[in-house]
């Protein structure tokens, strides 16, 4: 299973670079642009991404500050945002490399943003984690479709057929 975890590490790191260089070709205010889906514009939801990212980085390794909502849009620079995304794909891959079957098998506790208290398997709470990430990811490629741009492929499986990591871990 680390096999796996670190695969998508990697693999969200490559399906965020083809996003941001795509989302880079657009004006700022077009980003920015209200649009009836979660979170409400394209910046909004990769936003919500770094936050979410950064919120559950903090519970599985217990260092980093705390967030207090998912929310917000404190990086509305596109160059802000891309560099913030970057941080949390570097913890992120920087934790899986450290797990271990036996942290994978505990349970991880932590409070919810609204201050419910919950206790889920933390293999669970990873892969939670990394569909989260796909969700939005999907919708901020359909969004640019949206805007008339045909944006690079994001899919799992074109990562690998492209990099061959999950081969590459003895894991084919």
């Amino acid at each position: 299973m680390k096999a796996l975890f670190a695969t998508r590490c990697r693999y969200n790191a490559w399906a965020n670079a083809r996003l941001y260089a795509a989302m880079a070709s657009l004006a700022p205010e077009t980003l920015a642009a209200p649009s009836a889906v979660n979170f409400g514009s394209i910046v909004a939801i990769a936003n919500h991404l770094v936050l979410a990212d950064r919120l559950w980085l903090t519970r599985f390794t217990g260092q980093g500050q705390p967030v207090p909502s998912v929310d917000a849009v404190p990086y509305p620079a596109l160059a802000d945002l891309r560099a913030a995304c970057r941080i949390e794909e570097a913890r992120a891959e920087a934790f899986c490399r450290g797990l271990d079957a036996a942290r994978l098998g505990e349970t991880l506790s932590y409070v919810t943003t609204d201050g419910t208290p919950m206790a889920l398997p933390l293999a669970l709470c990873l892969d939670h984690f990394f569909n989260h990430q796909t969700h939005h990811r999907g919708q901020i490629h359909g969004l640019l479709g949206a805007h008339g741009l045909k944006a690079a492929d994001i899919d799992l499986l074109g990562f690998e057929r492209e990099t061959a990591t999950y081969a590459g871990l003895g894991q084919a």
